[in-house]
C-alpha cells in the first residue's frame, strides 16, 4: 500500500469511527437499543471480514474461472465452456478473497440474483469480457453498474481470450481500445482500469513451462496491474461498506422517529413517487442511448459492407450512401419519438396508481377534516403539518404531470383518496420538455443534414468510385508495384473508407445526444423538485426534534466522507 493512500485510508477510518460513536450514543441516549445493538452487530460481522473482497462479473464466457485459477494456481476451479459456476465461490490470493460468480445473462434468474448480491458484497470490481469485446447486453451492463451505480473508481475491466483474433498484440489492443472508446462514449476507456491478456495461454505455459508462451499471454502484466489496484484501491474500497451501513442505519431509524402513522404514510408515498420518476428517468436513458446506439451499429455495419466495395467494379453512389443514412435516422427519430410519448404515459401512468395505493389511503384517512376547508390565520400545528405536507404533494405532481390533485369528497364528506384533474396535462414543465423533443424528433430534427455529416459522406464516397483496374492503372504508372503492394493500397482505402462512416455515426450520435439532454435535465429538476418538497416537510415535522437534526447532520457528513473515498 502506498503512503498517501494509507494516511487516507486512516483519516478516514477515524471519522467513521467517530460518526460510528456519535450514531450509536444518540440511539442509546433517545431509547433505541435495539436499533444500537442491531447497528453495532452489523459492523461487528462486517468487521470479521479483514480481506479485501474482489469479485470477477461479467458474461458466462468470459473466462472469469480460468483467471481466477491462473491467480491462485488452483487447477480444481471447475473451467468449462459452458456455464462453470452455479453459485458465488471464494479463493484465497495474496490475502485477498477472489469471488467467482455465476455470471451474468445465463437465463437462469438465480445466477443473476447470487451475482448482484457479490457485486454489493464487493470492496473491488473485476469486469471481465474477452476479445469479442461488448455486447448489447454486456456494455448496458457494465456501465449500470461503472456510471449509473458509480462503481467505476472501484472496477477493473479485462479483455480476456486475446489469442482468438490474429494479429500484433499491440496493434489489437490500439484497435480494441479505439472500439472500446466508441461503445463507452462519453466517457473513456481511460477512466477505467483495464488490461489485455489471455489467461488459458497463460495456464498452459505455466504448466508446460514454456516461457514464450508466458509472455505471449500478457497474463503476468495483468497481475502487475490488479495488485497496484488493489493497492491503491482496496482498503478505501472496504471502507466504502460500513459508511453504506450507517446511512442506512439513519434512514431506518429516522422513519421510526416520525410522529404518528400518518407521517410515515405520507413519506412513503413521497419516496414512492421520488423512486418512480427516478426510474422513469433511468428507463428513458437507458432506452434512448439503445435506440440510438442499435442505429448507429447499423450505418457503421453498412459502412463496413460498403468498404469491401472499395477497389471492386460494384460501386455504390454518394446518394445510395446518404440515402442509407438517411433512413436509418429517420427510424431513430420515430423510435426516439415515441419512446418519448411513452415515457411521460407511463409517468403519469405510476402517479395515478400511487395516489390510489394503500400509503396514499392511509394517508388521507389520517388528514385533519380542516384542511378542506379556507387556510385560517390561526391553526393548530396538526393542521398546519396536514396542510404543508397535502400542498407539498400538489406541488410535485402538477410539476411532474401537469395534473391537479383534489381530495376526494362525496357530498361534505372527505374519502380516502384522490381525484387527477387532467385538463392542465401538457402543463408540467417535465411534460413541456418531453411533448416538445418527441414533436421535433417525429418532423423537424434532420442530423443527417447538418454540415459535417454532409460534408464526411462526401469525402467517404470517394472512395467508393475507383474499380480496381483504375487503382492498379494509376499505382502501375507511378511505382510499378506488384499485386501484394496494390492489394494493400485497396485495403488501405477500405480502411479510410470505414473511418468516414465512424465519423458520421460519431457525429450523429452527439447531435442525438445533445437533443435528448433537454429531456434528462427536466426530469433531473423534476427529482430535484421533489427532493426538496420532501425535505421541507421533514423540516417542518421534525423542528423541534434533536435527535433527527444530529441524525440529518450526521448523514450529510457520512456522505460527503463517501465521496471523499475515491474523488478526493
Amino acid at each position: 500500500m502506498n503512503k498517501t493512500t494509507g494516511l487516507k485510508t486512516v483519516d478516514i477510518e477515524k471519522k467513521i469511527e467517530l460518526y460510528q460513536d456519535r450514531l450509536l450514543e444518540l440511539y442509546k441516549h433517545n431509547g433505541y437499543t435495539d436499533d444500537a445493538k442491531e447497528l453495532r452487530d452489523e459492523l461487528v460481522n462486517y468487521g470479521k471480514e479483514n480481506k479485501i473482497r474482489l469479485v470477477f462479473i461479467g458474461q458466462y464466457t468470459s473466462g472469469k474461472s480460468t483467471i481466477i485459477s491462473a491467480l491462485t494456481a488452483d487447477d480444481t476451479i471447475k473451467i468449462d465452456s459452458n456455464i462453470a459456476t452455479d453459485h458465488a465461490t471464494d479463493y484465497d490470493w495474496n490475502n485477498i478473497v477472489l469471488t467467482d460468480t455465476p455470471g451474468l445473462y445465463t437465463e437462469n434468474p438465480d445466477h443473476d440474483n447470487k451475482t448482484i448480491e457479490m457485486i454489493k458484497r464487493s470492496d473491488l470490481l473485476v469486469y471481465c469480457i474477452t476479445s469479442d469485446l461488448f455486447n448489447q447486453y454486456t456494455k448496458a451492463d457494465f456501465e449500470r453498474w461503472a456510471f449509473e451505480n458509480n462503481y467505476s473508481e472501484k472496477m477493473f475491466l479485462v479483455i480476456n481470450k486475446m489469442s482468438k483474433e490474429d494479429g500484433d498484440y499491440n496493434s489489437l489492443v490500439e484497435n480494441y481500445s479505439s472500439t472500446l472508446n466508441i461503445d463507452l462514449m462519453p466517457h473513456s476507456l481511460n477512466d477505467i482500469e483495464h488490461c489485455f491478456f489471455d489467461a488459458k495461454d497463460y495456464k498452459v505455459g505455466v504448466a508446460e513451462k514454456n516461457e514464450d508462451l508466458i509472455e505471449l499471454s500478457h497474463f503476468e502484466g495483468f497481475i502487475q496491474k490488479l495488485n497496484s489496484f488493489i493497492d491503491r484501491k482496496g482498503l478505501l474500497g472496504r471502507l466504502n461498506k460500513p459508511i453504506q451501513i450507517l446511512i442506512s442505519s439513519i434512514d431506518e431509524v429516522t422513519l421510526k422517529t416520525m410522529k404518528n402513522d400518518k407521517d410515515k404514510a405520507y413519506f412513503t408515498l413521497a419516496s414512492r413517487i421520488a423512486n418512480r420518476i427516478e426510474k422513469q428517468r433511468a428507463d428513458f436513458s437507458y432506452e434512448s442511448r439503445r435506440i440510438i446506439r442499435s442505429g448507429m451499429s447499423q450505418i457503421r455495419a453498412k459502412g463496413e459492407e460498403y468498404a469491401g466495395l472499395v477497389g471492386s467494379n460494384k460501386t455504390i453512389n454518394e446518394d445510395k450512401l446518404r440515402d442509407f443514412v438517411e433512413k436509418a435516422c429517420v427510424e431513430i427519430n420515430n423510435d426516439l419519438a415515441k419512446l418519448c410519448e411513452e415515457s411521460t404515459n407511463k409517468l403519469n401512468q405510476d402517479l395515478e396508481e400511487l395516489l390510489h395505493s394503500q400509503p396514499a389511503i392511509l394517508w388521507v384517512r389520517s388528514l385533519d377534516s380542516e384542511i378542506t376547508t379556507e387556510k385560517r390565520l390561526f391553526e393548530k400545528k396538526e393542521t398546519k403539518v396536514n396542510r404543508l405536507q397535502f400542498d407539498a404533494l400538489s406541488r410535485v405532481v402538477k410539476s411532474v404531470s401537469g395534473r391537479t390533485v383534489e381530495l376526494a369528497t362525496k357530498g361534505k364528506t372527505k374519502t380516502a383518496g384522490f381525484l387527477l384533474k387532467s385538463s392542465e396535462v401538457t402543463g408540467s414543465k417535465l411534460h413541456s420538455a418531453v411533448y416538445e423533443i418527441g414533436n421535433k424528433l417525429g418532423h423537424k430534427f434532420k442530423p443527417w443534414e447538418a454540415a459535417k455529416v454532409t460534408k464526411i459522406i462526401g469525402n467517404a464516397a470517394k472512395f467508393l468510385g475507383p474499380a480496381i483496374d483504375t487503382i492498379a492503372y494509376g499505382v502501375q504508372v507511378k511505382e510499378m508495384i506488384d499485386a501484394n503492394k496494390l492489394e494493400r493500397e485497396i485495403h488501405r482505402r477500405q480502411v479510410q473508407f470505414s473511418a468516414y462512416i465512424a465519423k458520421v455515426a460519431e457525429d450523429l450520435e452527439d447531435q442525438y445526444r445533445s437533443e435528448l439532454q433537454t429531456v434528462y435535465n427536466a426530469y433531473d429538476e423534476a427529482i430535484i423538485e421533489v427532493q426538496n418538497e420532501q425535505q421541507k416537510v421533514e423540516a417542518a415535522i421534525n423542528s423541534n426534534r434533536a435527535m433527527s437534526k444530529e441524525m440529518e447532520i450526521i448523514k450529510t457528513q457520512l456522505l460527503e466522507l463517501r465521496n471523499d473515498i475515491f474523488f478526493a
